[in-house]
């Protein structure tokens, strides 16, 4: 029986009614986390340390612990515009601090990327696994509760939808059944949340029995959502080298990051001006310098058929490449009917030879069977008003003739009164779980029904790999394009992303693995890694490409396309020379002299071996002057999907961004000058204003007062 609660309190209660004291929790990653349900069992498991409470997660969100005044000024009412009356975890500001009681325990498998550095706690309760083998890997934890936040059905008391996270439910509540059936206690949870979108998908709608406990406070939160990242030329330049290896026609994975709104802003540009995207293309001379690389699978035209999306992560990205129809191309969950589309003998438009197709290819008998009669109404190929007995099938207005097609008169007199017009049931995204901007979620709310469930919330069995259904995925991932972003490529092709030299996590393998093991297996697919090639630190120019790296997220021996801002480098199935020099070409040339010399030094490269003149202009100064010198600058804006910020927050965050990036040294030189600094700028005020030091409350505040107005003006000298 499910047992309903309007107090986060009782239904906590109740979960250790129902499975002890020691309670093992896993939550979704994310936006899912019932944060209601977790507060209160923390709250109880605080209170009496003989409850042992274990949580189970990855990506916890909640509202940062600011570094100084400074930091807090600016970012604190950005967050409490954007946020509203979100609930933080409480745990996370003890796991933050490292202060969380003896008796409670929170293990992750993915960060928040750069949170926990040197965070001793939470870097020995990390578990490195890729995204598909979580479920596996966490089976000795022994889990007995799950518990997620659903969205409530308009229409139905009884159905919920997981919403945001489908990824993991499926297969956790199938191994919490399978221990219940074995005799251990469990719960499964639900946190209503009408704040969430409505979604719909293969394993995202629940009925509410399926529910140990179901708590429903009617106060429901606001959903975590962060700004949209500024873009600089360097991801502008990345996401349009990437934009060229895209194909029609094909299937599209991006990852986390700006550098995939750089690549659909870049794709979006291709399609809707697409003159101007291939002068610009000859500009960066894409073709010769990287033609070797692009040969088979470039493609600077429009999208016509348009893409299919098969990602863990629905993001912004994806809704605007929706909104400017390139995500348009729909798959179906039939082999059989999706080799026909792909074969090109039949269209999404119904016709009426599609039912001879149908039989000569033997998807459906003759004589109409009941599993035939299901497809062809699942797939649209007949239209809803008919039902079918063992008498034939019978029409709306009261007609009735044999289900029997090898009859040319009864065939004939189907095809008059029982086709669709159009396929149905196809999908254009399918996803495991999303997270975005508050824009984001308001457009996922507002789309209209038949628009919505074009949108698939799966499992990340099914997203992450093709053990869900090999022959059906290949067919449904036709020139694949997985694309994912890291910290480091080394010179042969392994790729950094998760962690540093002396194995602090960052963030976490999460799915790009995956993706990655993925694309091999897929017939044309491809993996396209994405990575800036230097980084600025307040010691700094850092280049990306290194020759090695202690920590690897993935071996060279998956290596494939790798991007910078300089361009493309083909890796697959190449000498360990030819990646070498391929990837050299996309270097910094700052820093290509010492990765050609280390190269050298272990013979991997002969030693009179140079790098062709045109790859040795790859510098910061070359990438802005053939960007400025066209007229892109409407198509390339540092906010290209409209910006969270205000104008004088975006100037502000420049600066201060600025700031951070300083060194030490760098900052206390900085800091002295300013207090020399008396030249009053008029236009200053208002950022003086609205980071509320305009007149300083103490030393403090005099301090940041003169030292961002010396800031600003250094930067307004500089332009």
């Amino acid at each position: 029986m499910t047992a309903n609660f309007n107090q986060y309190e009782n239904a906590a209660n109740e979960i250790i009614n129902l499975v002890g004291k020691n309670i093992v929790i896993g939550i979704p990653l994310g936006l899912g986390k019932p944060i209601g349900i977790i507060n209160a069992l923390y709250q109880l498991a605080r209170a009496d340390t003989s409850i042992h409470l274990t949580i189970f997660t990855a990506l916890t969100f909640a509202r940062p612990i600011f570094k100084n005044e400074l930091e807090k000024k600016f970012i604190e009412p950005i967050l409490n515009r954007i946020l509203g009356n979100y609930e933080e975890p409480l745990y996370e500001k003890d796991r933050t601090l490292q202060q969380l009681p003896h008796n409670i325990t929170v293990i992750e498998f993915f960060l928040l990327p750069g949170k926990f550095l040197h965070n001793s706690y939470v870097q020995q309760n990390y578990i490195s696994s890729s995204y598909t083998n979580v479920v596996r890997d966490i089976a000795h934890l022994s889990i007995n509760v799950l518990a997620q936040s659903v969205a409530p059905s308009s229409t139905n008391a009884n159905l919920y939808s997981l919403s945001c996270n489908s990824d993991l439910f499926h297969d956790m509540q199938q191994h919490l059944k399978k221990a219940e059936c074995e005799g251990r206690k469990i719960a499964i949870v639900a946190e209503v949340n009408s704040n969430l979108p409505y979604m719909y998908g293969d394993v995202a709608e629940i009925n509410s029995e399926l529910f140990s406990v179901i708590v429903d406070t009617k106060d429901h939160k606001t959903l975590f959502a962060v700004p949209r990242d500024e873009l600089s030329t360097q991801d502008h330049l990345i996401g349009l080298y990437t934009s060229s290896l895209i194909q029609d026609n094909g299937c599209l994975q991006i990852g986390i990051g700006k550098l995939s709104n750089a690549l659909a802003n870049a794709l979006i540009f291709r399609h809707k001006h697409n003159t101007l995207y291939c002068d610009l293309m000859k500009e960066l001379q894409v073709r010769n310098k990287f033609g070797n690389a692009l040969s088979e699978i470039e493609s600077f035209d429009i999208f016509d058929k348009g893409l299919y999306a098969s990602t863990e992560m629905l993001s912004d990205e994806y809704m605007q490449l929706y909104n400017a129809g390139i995500l348009k191309k729909r798959v179906y969950d039939h082999i059989g009917l999706q080799t026909l589309l792909n074969s090109q003998k039949i269209t999404e438009t119904i016709t009426p030879d599609l039912i001879d197709v149908l039989i000569e290819n033997k998807i459906i008998n003759a004589k109409l069977t009941p599993a035939d009669f299901e497809f062809l109404q699942k797939f649209g190929i007949f239209h809803d008003g008919i039902v079918f007995d063992k008498n034939g099938l019978h029409l709306s207005t009261g007609e009735s003739f044999p289900a029997d097609l090898s009859i040319v008169s009864i065939k004939q007199h189907i095809i008059e009164n029982c086709l669709g017009k159009k396929l149905k049931s196809g999908k254009i995204i399918h996803a495991g779980f999303f997270f975005g901007s508050v824009d984001f979620y308001s457009q996922l709310k507002k789309l209209p029904h038949e628009e919505l469930i074009q949108i698939d919330m799966t499992s990340i069995a099914r997203t992450n790999s093709l053990f869900w259904s090999p022959e059906l995925l290949q067919l449904q991932r036709l020139n694949a394009r997985f694309v994912n972003s890291t910290l480091m490529v080394t010179l042969l092709g392994g790729v950094i992303s998760d962690g540093l030299n002396n194995y602090q996590e960052i963030s976490g393998v999460g799915g790009q693995y995956d993706f990655v093991s993925m694309a091999n297996q897929l017939n044309n697919g491809r993996s396209i890694i994405i990575c800036r090639s230097t980084r600025e630190t307040a010691s700094g120019v850092k280049s990306n490409i290194v020759w090695d790296y202690a920590n690897s997220t993935l071996p060279r021996y998956l290596r494939d396309f790798v991007i910078t801002e300089y361009g493309i480098a083909d890796c697959r199935g190449k000498t360990d020379s030819d990646v070498i020099k391929a990837i050299l070409n996309i270097a910094d040339s700052r820093f290509q002299h010492d990765l050609l010399k280390q190269a050298k030094k272990f013979g991997k490269l002969a030693h009179d071996y140079c790098i062709p003149e045109p790859f040795l202009k790859n510098r910061p100064g070359y990438i802005d002057q053939v960007i400025h010198a066209k007229p892109l600058q409407g198509h390339f804006k540092p906010y290209p999907f409209g910006s969270d910020l205000t104008p004088d927050e975006e100037i502000l965050a420049r600066a201060l961004i600025y700031l951070k990036n300083c060194s030490k040294t760098r900052l206390v030189y900085l800091m002295v000058l300013s207090l020399f600094f008396f030249k009053h700028d008029a236009y200053v005020d208002v950022y003086l204003q609205r980071m509320d030091i305009k007149n300083p409350k103490n030393i403090k505040d005099f301090i940041y007062k003169k030292l961002l107005k010396f800031v600003l003006h250094l930067r307004q000298s500089s332009k």
